[in-house]
């Protein structure tokens, strides 16, 4: 049974769902004013693994992530833009760059999810088309005193709901110390927060019974959520920056308004830094999703530096590490390219659990692994120790087991996110390599050994690999 770790319990949990083999998660998606960046691609990296371990164990997902379509950073994006093409930044037409503005960097976002190969959600609500939604939701907070108008903006009183701090795990001193509180005389307390926010000069704003505004942030995802799953469901996800204030301000909201217990689950992915330091385009190492592909090539090194860390521990980029990645992706690649031209290479099995025509040593510790709050480094070793356990099969010319070997670890590679597709020995110039191989063996049968070292130093040239065999030399491109 697959466990997992609960935030809101602070322990790992067996994971038993709401409704019978279907799962509701919903995640807490971008706020969509800048490109992506790699800290972006670990929290949605992290959230697509869930979703895949859950429909390789049979279970119907349900996945949501939102998308919040106008805040503060969205609103001053826009301002620049106008500023620097001459027009005036206010009334209708901030409106109207705010929503090309989010727009714009919405689609770039869902480029580099492709790009990541993270499937599109169930359902993506964005904030600006759930305002009506979330008007009420408040009106209705306010009917049940949960919730108080001044000035023009409505706010939540926090000392109205009994539990708020149990995600967190912080009494109200410890928050007040813990998190930059913006000073407002118009809230009773200092931690009571802007569930609708009064409109300020030259910014977008809708209409609503207390004037004209905006929703405030913690509002967007308890309307959305619940709009879509009702009042309970089972997997509230998001980085570890999210837990306090923005999630424990979602359940005091969501609580009181319905009595339900909201998200079952909290699942919290831990943070990414590069070489020890926050991201940050001050310090120059801000890395996006674009730069990372420009540099390294490959997003499947990426992939594998995420997958060689727990999800809930940090994450430090460094170049030495994805060149680390790269030799490990490596080894996985020679022993399928060679198991491929040996005739060991076998279609991918259908990676369901019990692993159907997969080896069954290698599926038990993969499933122990992931099943044990998705342990991905561990679940990552087994492919390596299933490649060892291939190459000596080969070696022995045992093409059955090898094949078995290699099937394993293309389907059950892919329950992970990785894409170790086989390109095999065809394209430009292969024709030229066979026939340096051919003269290779032959200098080597008759004893010409310098010969054949330097032929094979010609094709290390030409960026080929070349592996002696009892079945002959096989080769791939590097």
């Amino acid at each position: 049974m697959l466990k997992i770790y609960n935030t809101l319990t602070r322990k790992k949990e067996e994971f038993i769902p709401l409704n019978k083999g279907r799962v509701s998660i919903y995640l807490c998606g971008p706020t969509v004013y800048d490109l992506p960046h790699i800290g972006h691609a670990r929290s949605a990296f992290v959230f697509e693994l869930l979703r895949r371990y859950f429909a390789y164990s049979g279970y119907k997902v349900h996945f949501v992530r939102n998308v919040t379509d106008v805040d503060d950073k969205i609103i001053k994006r826009a301002k620049d833009d106008l500023i620097s093409e001459g027009a005036r930044p206010d009334g209708d037409v901030l409106k109207k760059k705010v929503a090309d503005v989010s727009s714009r960097y919405l689609e770039e976002y869902h480029k580099a999810m492709d790009m990541l190969g993270v499937a599109k959600p169930d359902d993506e609500p964005r904030a600006t088309l759930n305002i009506p939604q979330m008007i009420k939701f408040i009106e209705e907070l306010v009917g049940k005193g949960s919730a108080y108008v001044a000035d023009g903006s409505v706010y939540f009183d926090v000392d109205s709901y009994n539990g708020y701090g149990e995600l967190s795990g912080q009494d109200k001193k410890e928050m007040l110390s813990n998190v930059r509180i913006e000073p407002d005389k118009n809230k009773k307390a200092p931690l009571d927060f802007a569930l609708w926010k009064k409109v300020k000069e030259s910014e977008p704003y809708w209409q609503s019974p207390w004037g004209n505004g905006r929703p405030g942030w913690h509002i967007e995802c308890s309307v959305m959520s619940t709009g879509i799953f009702g009042t309970e469901f089972d997997i509230h996800g998001g980085g570890l920056d999210l837990i306090f204030p923005h999630h424990e301000n979602e359940i005091a909201q969501a609580r009181a308004h319905s009595g339900g217990k909201f998200a079952r689950v909290w699942v919290h992915n831990g943070f990414l830094t590069v070489r020890g330091e926050k991201m940050s385009k001050s310090l120059k190492n801000y890395i996006t999703i674009g730069d990372f592909l420009e540099k390294h090539g490959d997003i499947e090194l990426l992939k594998m530096l995420f997958l060689s860390s727990h999800y809930k521990s940090p994450v430090d980029y460094t170049d030495e590490k994805i060149n680390e990645m790269a030799r490990s992706k490596e080894r996985l690649l020679v022993f399928l390219d060679k198991a491929q031209r040996l005739g060991a290479g076998r279609s991918a099995p259908v990676a369901v659990k019990g692993g159907q025509g997969a080896p069954d040593e290698f599926v038990r510790k993969f499933e122990e692994a992931m099943d044990d709050d998705l342990n991905t480094p561990v679940a990552l070793s087994v492919f390596f120790e299933a490649a060892h356990s291939g190459n000596k099969f080969l070696d022995d010319c045992n093409l059955e087991e090898a094949a078995r070997i290699s099937g394993f670890i293309s389907g059950y590679s892919g329950v992970l996110g990785m894409d170790l597709s086989y390109t095999g020995a065809k394209g430009e110039g292969s024709e030229l390599i066979a026939k340096l191989i051919e003269d290779r063996a032959r200098a080597r049968k008759n004893r010409e050994f310098k010969k054949a070292d330097d032929i094979r130093a010609e094709l290390a040239g030409m960026g080929v690999a070349i592996e002696d065999t009892p079945k002959g030399t096989v080769w791939r491109r590097k």
